[in-house]
Parts: structure tokens; C-alpha cells; sequence
């Protein structure tokens, strides 16, 4: 199958360690730079402190973007829809109600100025350290940390899902325009964009079955909870 093929192609990657990259510059050495920057990160409290590191790696990642040629549309665009999120953390915790009405509510601004920083600075910061590190070599570097196997393998499912759910949404959107296809505010476009979801789940479901059996056919057999609990009480019994 194509799940255990590609599962095993990983193992064999990760022990052979062939990531281009040595010293302390190697991708599984960055990974563990952006999580104990990330814990670092959010611990800090004061806005002036993280305005000028979101000002000091925002400046040193475009020069670096701009040295290795990458496109800065595509960087910009991505931005901009992370930041929707952080949109929908500003509408949520900048205001409450009172007996007198809705008013600004300056404790949620300060929370939502600080979650709205550390997220942006995170998110730079991720693109610094991981530059010019694609899947293969981001597969290659978990398989070198000391993580469970199991956690292994979902991580590799998962960037390789990520990637073909992408294609497949690109394929999509490729064959609408074909037809057509045309964004407007207007309930043709809801009723399009409500099938296209439509379709993206149907297919991840597939993907699923198809691993899962691929998973079986490997002799991984996942136990529930209470199914661990009653072999266990068989045993001591017996």
C-alpha cells in the first residue's frame, strides 16, 4: 500500500540521518530551538519587549527572504490569513457587557495586544528557523529526536495529508475557474464553497480508511481505553 510504503521510506530515511545539514544548524536541532523559544516566548508580559522582537526577527527574516530569492507575495498572503484568527481574538476579548451596555473591556485589550505579539512572533520566528527546510528534511529531523514511534508516524501522516489535501484543494479550484467559477458575496458562492468542504472531508475519510488498513497491515493494533482495562483484569484474575 502507499501509506506503508511511505511510512517505511521514512524509517529508512531517518536512521540513514542524510538531511544535508550538520552541526548545530541541523533541522532536528532548529525544531528544538523553536519550542524552547516558543515556552520562552510565552512567558513574556511586557508589550514593549515583544513589539521590538516582532520588529527585530520581521526585520531579519525579509532580508533573509529577500537574500534567498522566496517569494515575499506568498509569505504576505499566508500572514494575512493567520492573522484572521487573531482577528477573531481581538472580537471576542476587547469588549464586554454591562448593565449599561457593551463597553471596551481594557483588560481583554491588553490580553489580546499580548496573545496577538506572542502568535506573530512565534510565527516568524518559525519561518526563520525552519527557511529552506522542506517535508523531507522536516520528516528526517523528528525522526531524529527522542519521540515515541507512534508519534512518529502521525506526524509523517500528517505532513504528507497536509500536502496532498492542498493539491487537491489547488485541483479544485483549478477545475471551478475552468467552469467559470467565479468568488462572489451571493449564496451560489456558499452553496459552491459548502460542497468543495464537502468533498475535501469526504476524501480526508477516505484517507483515513486507507491508512488505518495500511496501519492493520503492519500489525499496529490500537487498543481503547477499557479494552486495555479488561485484559488487564483478566490477567490478574487468572
Amino acid at each position: 500500500m502507499k501509506i506503508a510504503s511511505f511510512l517505511r521510506r521514512n524509517d529508512l530515511l531517518g536512521r540513514s540521518g542524510l538531511s544535508g545539514h550538520s552541526g548545530l544548524l541541523a533541522p532536528h536541532w532548529r525544531l528544538v530551538y523553536l519550542f524552547l523559544w516558543g515556552i520562552l516566548v510565552s512567558a513574556i508580559q511586557h508589550v514593549d519587549i515583544l513589539v521590538g522582537l516582532n520588529s527585530l526577527v520581521m526585520f531579519i527574516l525579509l532580508l533573509l527572504l529577500t537574500y534567498h530569492g522566496k517569494p515575499l507575495k506568498q509569505y504576505l498572503k499566508r500572514w494575512c490569513q493567520f492573522h484572521f484568527f487573531t482577528l477573531g481574538v481581538w472580537l471576542t476579548l476587547s469588549w464586554k457587557m454591562e448593565s449599561n451596555g457593551i463597553i471596551c473591556y481594557a483588560n481583554g485589550v491588553h490580553l489580546a495586544t499580548l496573545i496577538s505579539l506572542r502568535m506573530n512572533l512565534i510565527l516568524c520566528s518559525s519561518w526563520l528557523l525552519l527557511l529552506n527546510v522542506n517535508d523531507t528534511l522536516l520528516l528526517q529531523a523528528v525522526k531524529r529526536l527522542p519521540l515515541p514511534i507512534k508519534f512518529q508516524h502521525l506526524f509523517v501522516l500528517t505532513v504528507r495529508y497536509i500536502a496532498l489535501f492542498s493539491e487537491l484543494n489547488t485541483k479544485m479550484e483549478l477545475a471551478m475557474k475552468a467552469r467559470g467559477y467565479q468568488a462572489k458575496c451571493n449564496f451560489r458562492t456558499i452553496k459552491m464553497t459548502v460542497q468543495r468542504v464537502a468533498l475535501l472531508l469526504i476524501h480526508a475519510l477516505l484517507k483515513v480508511e486507507q491508512s488505518e488498513r495500511a496501519l492493520k497491515a503492519r500489525g499496529f493494533q490500537p487498543l481503547s481505553y477499557c479494552a486495555h482495562r479488561q485484559t488487564s483484569t483478566n490477567r490478574k484474575r487468572t
